[in-house]
């Protein structure tokens, strides 16, 4: 049952381009209503009844989504056997308990479209022009967390079922589990969006851990000025024991990555300690958090917008030696 799945909680793949700008740039009339498209309700639907009518369906109202869906989810997009592989995937008894489970949990989604849709107005406030692309919503079998194509973003609902939920306890760690709730859904459709379409990461925005974290700072201070209802600790998914860590360990935890070092290291390995999820930050502490170094380029993107007052547009164009240099970061 383990090679089923292969955990992976924020991989996009398929990477197009998303652009939403068809909102004309002076019109600040708010966005219309989101709707979220249920692509995991209509292929569960053909799974409980399949039938070469309700295929047709699928490849026309699912042009780009269907085939990326069935790479992520069976490696396959051969059109001779696509459909019968999918409904093999799908036969598993844990994979159907799954589906099922997601779509008890996501039964009604209003709530999440209501949030999104006051996210939206307050992109087109904030980045004049722009919006969110269409959004929808499919099971993977924990495997890709979100799918991102030409004007679209989907997202695996199987990640979002609760850090309680029992099938995840022999698949993801503890620290993996903690965002794995419903509350973290529409952060991560707005995360997706900033990282594809907003502040692309290239290589220079990897070329050194200072790059890095200050790329990871500018998103989540945009998800801090587009979510401003959401708790800190919630935007970068830490519990509120690990955000007051953070904070009681600034100064030493800024002394050590410039003692040792680290700022200007371009060791992968060095790169990723800092930024990528985990347990804890293997260089600072065993009693710190994961990806300490996206707190710390967050703290430093926060106090570089607010002495200079840039526009969040301004703030994106702006590289990580400038950021550093005139936020006087130094806690």
């Amino acid at each position: 049952m383990k090679n089923l799945f292969y955990p992976i909680i924020f991989a996009i793949i398929c990477f197009i381009g998303c652009s939403g700008t068809t909102k004309k740039s002076g019109d600040e009339t708010p966005q219309k209503k989101i709707t979220i498209t249920r692509f995991d309700k209509d292929l569960y639907s053909y799974l409980q009844n399949p039938d070469a009518v309700k295929e047709s369906g699928l490849k026309e109202k699912y042009p780009l989504l269907l085939p990326a869906f069935g790479r992520i989810a069976m490696d396959n997009s051969d059109p001779g056997t696509f459909f019968p592989t999918l409904r093999e995937y799908f036969a598993h008894p844990m994979l159907i308990d799954i589906y099922k489970e997601s779509l008890k949990t996501f039964a009604d989604i209003t709530s999440y479209e209501e949030e999104l849709g006051e996210v939206n107005d307050r992109i087109a406030e904030k980045f004049r022009g722009r919006k969110l692309p269409e959004l929808a919503m499919h099971v993977s079998g924990f495997k890709e967390n979100v799918i991102i194509l030409n004007n679209l973003i989907s997202i695996s609902t199987d990640k979002y079922l609760g850090s309680d939920y029992g099938a995840y306890q022999e698949f993801f760690q503890p620290f993996e589990r903690q965002q794995m709730q419903p509350q973290f859904l529409v952060r991560d459709y707005l995360k997706a969006w900033l990282m594809s379409d907003i502040i692309k990461a290239d290589e220079e925005d990897q070329q050194n851990l200072l790059s890095a974290i200050i790329y990871e700072g500018k998103v989540l201070y945009i998800l801090s000025a587009l979510l401003p209802e959401k708790k800190a600790e919630d935007l970068i998914g830490y519990t509120t024991t690990q955000y007051e860590w953070s904070k009681h360990n600034e100064k030493s935890t800024w002394q050590t990555i410039v003692k040792q070092n680290y700022l200007y290291s371009t060791d992968h390995m060095v790169i990723t300690r800092f930024i990528n999820d985990g347990a804890y930050t293997a260089a600072i502490s065993k009693d710190s958090p994961g990806r300490i170094g996206s707190w710390i380029g967050w703290q430093i993107v926060d106090l570089y917008a607010k002495k200079k007052g840039v526009t969040l547009t301004d703030l994106i164009g702006t590289d990580a030696q400038t950021i550093l240099k005139e936020s006087k970061y130094n806690p």
